[in-house]
């Protein structure tokens, strides 16, 4: 089968999963294709891995308030390509992707990443209309499916939803053989896009905090990505001048984020809102322990009661506070570390993934 798949181009982690789909084909069974469409440039990275993998892929770059050129540059290359299956990743352009699946009997697919919490009114507009364009919607937890079907009322059609949590590589990602002490530098860290509902500015206060509570101890934070907020976050850092030290690492392929994971003591992730972390999936894919935010978009991957990593409210001296519980606690710490990577590799895996995705699209051309 020819698969395409519709992402928005710039830092996320959608790149991730598609790419996560794509190293799963293992005996390459389907050709994939990839459009990256948005206002963001794309970056050589992902050029790279389209390169490495064989991936026919096209960049439809967009003016702000003004997507639809970009939407109609997208469906020509769509027609010349001629997939048999559309996976939109990026809801909005669902329109242009009905048009070419009407016209070509192709299979479309809508997966629901973002967190309803950090949906604009538009983007409510789109997931309505996916509801009656796409073939199948896919949402990645339960949460997330009570939450959908409460914000849609009638017009969330159940028998169109399918549960398909994301998955990793894990092959790529996986645990360090560093073992793990209180002597040294200790490194935390943090690997996200730096956008409004990522809360990077309060691992800054953390840091102060680590600082404060225990300043016997030397700590670094560093922070993996890019996006709107990330010159705001800059600035809060450099107002800190009392801060160990604070390292802003960019933009990182898919194995260098994994090998940036490696070097760390502790994952830290602060956010107010999400739907399924790839960035903690691959924290615990690592066997890291874990300290994030307590937001039911976490809790649903780290336990209600902590049994995969803690969640603390997003206050900066709580945060502080568990960091230095789990150093002077290192077998919780490792048990932790352990028992994350056990549940991705029961739960999470990229190969599970594709043959669910794989599952739902034969469902759909069996009904067409």
């Amino acid at each position: 089968m020819k698969i395409a798949n519709i992402s928005y181009s710039g830092f996320g982690g959608l790149e991730s999963v598609i790419f996560s789909l794509i190293s799963a084909d293992l005996k390459k069974n389907n050709d994939w294709y990839i459009a990256f469409i948005g206002e963001q440039p794309l970056d050589e990275r992902y050029v790279a891995r389209c390169k490495a993998y064989n991936v026919t892929y096209s960049m439809h770059r967009s003016t702000p308030g003004f997507p639809f050129l970009a939407w109609l540059n997208m469906a020509s290359w769509l027609k010349k390509m001629k997939p048999d299956i559309v996976i939109c990743h990026t809801i909005n352009p669902i329109l242009i992707c009905k048009w070419y699946a009407k016209l070509n009997k192709a299979t479309l697919i809508a997966v629901e990443h973002a967190s309803p919490q950090t949906k604009s009114r538009s983007e409510w507009v789109f997931s309505y209309l996916s509801m009656f364009l796409a073939d199948k919607i896919i949402l990645l937890t339960k949460e997330y499916k009570a939450e959908f079907k409460k914000s849609l009322g009638k017009f969330f059609f159940s028998h169109k939803v399918k549960l398909i949590a994301n998955g990793i590589d894990l092959k790529v990602f996986y645990p360090s053989k560093l073992n793990r002490s209180l002597n040294g530098l200790i490194k935390i860290g943090m690997a996200a896009r730096f956008s409004f509902s990522k809360r990077q500015d309060i691992l800054i206060l953390v840091l102060e905090q680590l600082s404060i509570l225990r300043p016997d101890l030397f700590f670094e934070l560093k922070l993996a990505g890019n996006g709107n907020e990330l010159e705001c976050v800059k600035k809060l850092a450099t107002s800190h001048s009392n801060l160990n030290l604070v390292s802003f690492d960019g933009l990182l392929s898919e194995e260098e984020v994994s090998s940036w994971l490696r070097e760390l003591d502790i994952y830290v992730h602060a956010t107010d809102a999400e739907t399924l972390s790839t960035s903690l999936l691959q924290a615990m894919a690592s066997s890291l322990p874990i300290v994030s935010s307590d937001i039911s978009g976490v809790r649903n991957l780290l336990g209600d009661s902590g049994e995969y990593g803690l969640c603390v409210p997003n206050d900066p001296k709580i945060f502080a506070k568990t960091i230095i519980y789990l150093l002077e606690n290192p077998t919780l710490s490792k048990d932790l570390g352990r028992r994350a990577r056990k549940f991705t590799e029961e739960k999470y895996g990229n190969e599970d993934m594709l043959q669910n995705y794989l599952k739902v699209i034969e469902e759909c051309r069996t009904k067409s």
